[in-house]
């Protein structure tokens, strides 16, 4: 490995390993393996051979991403050959495969120097997978979704990333780590050191109590009051869901206080004085009780239990809330306004439940 540290070696929790520091020489003649071709895996495997790293990608034979890796000129394997050839081996899989798909096609593979490296937390911080004391293992995880960072790579620049390391890995991984961050492009704007744990949580905690369930919960809400009110669902639909884009777009360029600036004088004094009533003691009881189940396992533990159940699991509540008049509602509307400007990927009518990851 290299040897040659970027300033401010060994980082410490919350430093930031600053993008010109870093060059890509701790990948210099190595093999990646990227196993898992999902929307993390392509814009990952891509990234890297954007940046001149050999890459090669382990993918079950007969899967349509696959097929796809195959038709967009990458290399590809089945997972136990690649990961026998990597020298860095990226467990990009989803959280319920992970744990089996390592035990069976991995771990038996493994050169004896091969490092492995994670996008997300979870596996190591819930012992889905244990690395051992002796395999050398980093985190680099982009603060943006899969297609986000493909483009932005495409277009020269990035997100932000943040990295770490296990305790027992070497200290010159995070040479590699930080090499590998740049190479995808996930150190724009800096890779912010953590841990795999206080990644892990923090990002299922955004999740569950703001982007992916508060925020969406708020709206199926607003929406379904108004309506209940006599006020049309287009209207509602408008008013609740489609104008939040503005908000979330002046709020990440301009922070909390420069969003209030852009906005009427009526919106402003509304939301300040009026949000505090919604998310009061009760909301951030329940949000204290949310965080203490990630942390202490029983959100893991649940999620691995029951994610494929047929009544209970993720594509059957997804399946349930994409037949609400709040999802056919948006699909109808949303299928107008994208055919409007000739969006060619403007959203079918009826629904696709299947998450994506």
């Amino acid at each position: 490995m290299s040897t040659r540290f970027f300033p401010g070696y060994p980082p410490c929790e919350g430093s930031v390993i600053e993008p010109e520091t870093v060059d890509l020489r701790p990948l210099a003649g190595r093999c990646v393996a990227v196993i898992g071709y999902g929307t993390m895996g392509r814009a990952m495997a891509l990234n890297l051979r954007r940046s001149g790293v050999r890459v090669l990608v382990g993918a079950r034979d007969g899967s349509p991403r696959r097929d796809l890796a195959i038709t967009e000129g990458l290399e590809v394997s089945d997972p136990a050959r690649a990961a026998a050839r990597g020298d860095v081996v990226m467990l990009l899989l989803p959280d319920e495969a992970m744990a089996g798909v390592f035990a069976r096609d991995i771990a038996p593979h493994l050169q004896p120097e091969a490092v492995l490296g994670f996008a997300h937390g979870f596996a190591v911080a819930f012992d889905q997978i244990d690395p051992g004391p002796a395999r050398d293992c980093f985190l680099a995880a982009p603060k943006g979704q899969g297609d986000m960072l493909l483009a932005a790579h495409a277009a020269g620049g990035g997100v932000p990333g943040l990295l770490a390391v296990t305790g027992t890995s070497r200290p010159e991984t995070w040479d590699l780590a930080a090499a590998y961050a740049k190479a995808v492009g996930c150190l724009a704007g800096g890779g912010f050191v953590t841990t795999f744990r206080q990644e892990c949580v923090s990002d299922q905690y955004g999740e569950q109590v703001v982007l992916c369930g508060g925020v969406l919960e708020l709206l199926k809400s607003a929406f379904a009051v108004m309506v209940e009110a006599g006020y049309g669902e287009q209207n509602a639909y408008f008013e609740c869901i489609h104008e939040l884009k503005l908000i979330t777009d002046l709020v990440h360029r301009l922070g909390i206080d420069g969003m209030r600036g852009r906005i009427s004088g009526t919106a402003a004094y509304g939301g300040l004085t009026r949000g505090p009533r919604l998310i009061g003691d009760d909301v951030r009881r329940t949000m204290v009780e949310i965080l203490a189940e990630i942390e202490n396992g029983t959100f893991a533990r649940e999620f691995l239990a029951r994610h494929d159940d047929p009544v209970a699991g993720t594509r059957a509540l997804a399946a349930r809330e994409a037949a609400g008049p709040l999802a056919v509602t948006g699909r109808s509307l949303l299928h107008r306004l994208h055919r409007a400007v000739g969006d060619d990927d403007a959203p079918a009518t009826s629904p696709d439940p299947e998450p994506r990851k």
